[in-house]
C-alpha cells in the first residue's frame, strides 16, 4: 500500500485487497486487509487496518491504528501499532492449540517527489505467551526510466528469537500504457542465512536462493478509484511451489 504524502492530506481514503495463494500441494493461504486513511489536521492523518491471515502456519486477526505524520509536501512517517489474536507462527506454537497474543510496531519513514519514491520501515512482532519475536527491516526506492516506465527496488532482512535471518530482494518494473492503465513485471528472490533449530545439514533452504516472478495491472477508474491485480509465481525450496493473486479496490471520497 502506498498513500503518498498529498493523498494523506485529503478526505478519507479506502483500501481493500484480498489475497490468496494456491499451493501446489493442494494447501491454501488467505490474507484479507482492510485499511482506512482519515485526514485530522494539516500535518496530521490517521489510519487504521484490521488484517486476516489464514495459511498453513498462521492463523491470525491483527488490529492497527497509527498516526501519519506529514512533513511539507514530501515526507510522510508512520508509527503503527497492531495488536494480533490468533495461533501464532507455527515456530513459536510448537503444535500449542491455545490462543495467542501478539504485539507489533511498525515505523515508516517515506519521501515522495514527482520523480522518485523513498522508504526506509522497521516491522517488529513480539509473542509473549510463546517467547517469540521477529524483527524485519526494509528499504525501497522507486526511479523513473523515461516519460512512462518505473523501476522498484526494495530489500528486506529478518530475524527471529530461533536466530534464523534471512535476505530477501525485490525488483519491478511498472510501465504506463495509457492515462489510466498501467503494468508491472517484476522478479524477488530470499535466501536463508542460518537454519531453523533441528534443521540437517542438508536443510535446502539453507544458502539457496527462492525465486518469484511477479507480474500485475492497475486500471485507474477515475482519479479516486482504482483496482490494482498482482499475479505471482511462488518458487521455493522445501515448501510446495504456488501461485499468488492479489486483488486491491483503492477508493477516495
Amino acid at each position: 500500500m502506498a498513500i503518498t504524502a498529498a493523498s494523506a492530506q485529503v478526505g478519507i481514503r479506502n483500501i481493500s485487497s484480498v489475497g490468496v495463494d494456491a499451493n501446489f500441494d493442494g494447501t491454501l493461504a488467505l490474507d484479507i486487509n482492510q485499511v482506512v486513511l482519515f485526514p485530522v489536521v494539516s500535518w496530521l492523518s490517521g489510519e487504521v487496518k484490521v488484517q486476516r491471515q489464514d495459511t498453513p502456519v498462521l492463523r491470525e486477526t491483527t488490529i492497527s491504528v497509527a498516526p501519519i505524520f506529514i512533513v511539507g509536501r514530501s515526507s510522510y512517517y508512520i508509527v503503527r501499532y497492531g495488536l494480533g489474536i490468533g495461533d501464532g507462527p507455527a515456530e513459536a506454537v510448537e503444535g500449542d492449540d491455545g490462543r495467542s497474543i501478539s504485539h507489533e510496531l511498525t515505523v515508516d519513514a517515506n519521501y515522495e517527489t514527482e520523480a522518485i519514491y523513498a522508504n526506509l520501515a522497521v516491522r517488529g512482532s513480539y509473542y509473549p505467551a510463546d517467547e517469540y519475536w521477529f524483527v524485519l527491516p526494509t528499504a525501497a526506492a522507486r526511479f523513473p526510466l523515461g516519460a512512462r516506465a518505473s523501476l522498484l527496488g526494495r530489500y528486506f532482512f529478518s530475524y527471529n528469537s530461533t536466530a534464523a535471518a534471512s535476505h530477501a530482494l525485490l525488483a519491478d518494473l511498472g510501465y504506463g500504457l495509457t492515462e489510466r492503465v498501467s503494468v508491472k513485471v517484476g522478479l524477488s528472490g530470499s535466501v536463508e542465512l542460518t537454519r531453523e533449530p533441528g534443521a540437517g545439514e542438508g536443510d535446502p533452504r539453507r544458502g539457496e536462493w527462492e525465486l518469484t516472478g511477479i507480474t500485475g495491472l492497475t486500471y485507474a477508474v477515475t482519479p479516486a478509484l482504482s483496482l490494482r491485480y498482482h499475479l505471482e509465481y511462488l518458487g521455493r525450496f522445501g515448501e510446495a511451489d504456488g501461485i499468488r493473486n492479489i486483488v486491491v479496490l483503492d477508493a477516495s471520497f
